[in-house]
């Protein structure tokens, strides 16, 4: 039950990790009714894919621009390519490739990254299970005061 409720939790983080602002990466313009061009990267386009924000949603297209984002040093885009290999969504569900991305995003200091590493250690996601990883991770994005790692350390300090 703990799994479960800690696995949803990784999935809204993701969610919510799209109100997050990034840097423009690679950029594509996109003409906007019958008005200019509007520069978008492809970190944008791929939010209003995932989202349906002025497109039909689209995973696998989300994932493709995300991907172009991510393999520019993104850390947003990382992460959202993290969590479309965790879940499945427009490309096939890969734990040891979500975890990849997590940790390229978590080494630049996004908390929800770190989080997300740490709790893939703990369960032993695409990677064996390492409950000394996990607590620094965690321990990092409770630093930075995310609050599902501040929650996951407090279930686990009452489990053990």
């Amino acid at each position: 039950m703990l799994i479960l409720r800690l696995f949803v939790l990784i999935l809204i983080v993701a969610s919510l990790s799209a109100c997050v602002t990034s840097k423009p990466s690679v950029v594509r313009p996109k003409k906007m009714g019958s008005g200019p061009f509007v520069q978008l990267s492809d970190t944008e386009l791929g939010k209003q894919y995932l989202l349906g924000l002025s497109v039909a949603r689209d995973n696998e297209r989300a994932f493709f621009h995300f991907k172009r984002a991510a393999d520019h040093g993104d850390v947003f885009a990382q992460n959202e390519v993290a969590y479309l290999y965790a879940a499945g969504k427009g490309v096939q569900q890969d734990y040891p490739k979500a975890l990849q991305y997590y940790q390229k995003a978590a080494d630049q200091g996004l908390a929800s990254a770190e989080y997300n590493v740490g709790f893939f250690y703990w369960h032993g996601l695409g990677v064996s299970a390492n409950a000394d990883i996990a607590r620094t991770w965690l321990q990092k994005s409770a630093h930075h005061g995310f609050e599902p790692a501040v929650i996951l350390l407090r279930d686990v300090k009452e489990t053990t």
